[in-house]
């Protein structure tokens, strides 16, 4: 492989990175609802909450610690239909393949939010690779650390990842 090649690959790899995060900052739908979740869920949101323990810069932004996150049922269930729908239709964006944005996304599923955001990837072989990837990323990294956001939920079908954090309304 060429080192043009390389840089070519390096560069489309950086700007899917970066335009992979949302964060969106007004009132829609709510569920505080908390309920069992997969070995899965735990094991992520407990690599969340040790980043999020510890303070650290986005890009140029300082973020203190953070509050660990709650792993909320109803947000788990938006990722995992997000995941499902770019791993089916094979894309990778913020607006599913049906035109809805996160914020209809959380309607649909009834949550009522004064804060929403969503990282995605795609091809990260480990909860930990896709962590790593995200928190080289300022707009991943601000979201994870965003003190604004007190719940998540997560999902990963076929290597598409999708973690909404949201603050209930």
């Amino acid at each position: 492989m060429s080192d043009i090649y390389k840089i070519i690959l390096f560069v489309v790899y950086v700007v899917l990175l970066v335009s992979c995060a949302t964060t969106i900052h007004v009132s829609e739908r709510k569920n505080t609802k908390a309920i069992p979740s997969t070995g899965f869920e735990k094991l992520f949101l407990s690599k969340v909450n040790v980043v999020r323990s510890k303070a650290r810069k986005c890009g140029d932004e300082y973020f203190p610690a953070a509050a660990a996150l709650i792993l909320n049922y109803t947000l788990s269930k938006a990722a995992h239909k997000h995941s499902q729908d770019m791993s089916k239709h094979q894309f990778l964006e913020h607006t599913s393949s049906n035109g809805d944005t996160l914020a209809e996304r959380m309607q649909d599923v009834n949550y009522l939010w004064s804060a929403v955001g969503e990282n995605i990837a795609h091809n990260q072989s480990s909860i930990v690779q896709v962590i790593e990837d995200w928190l080289s990323s300022p707009g991943h990294c601000s979201n994870i650390m965003s003190a604004d956001y007190t719940q998540t939920g997560v999902a990963n079908v076929n290597k598409y990842w999708t973690q909404v954090y949201a603050a209930p309304k």
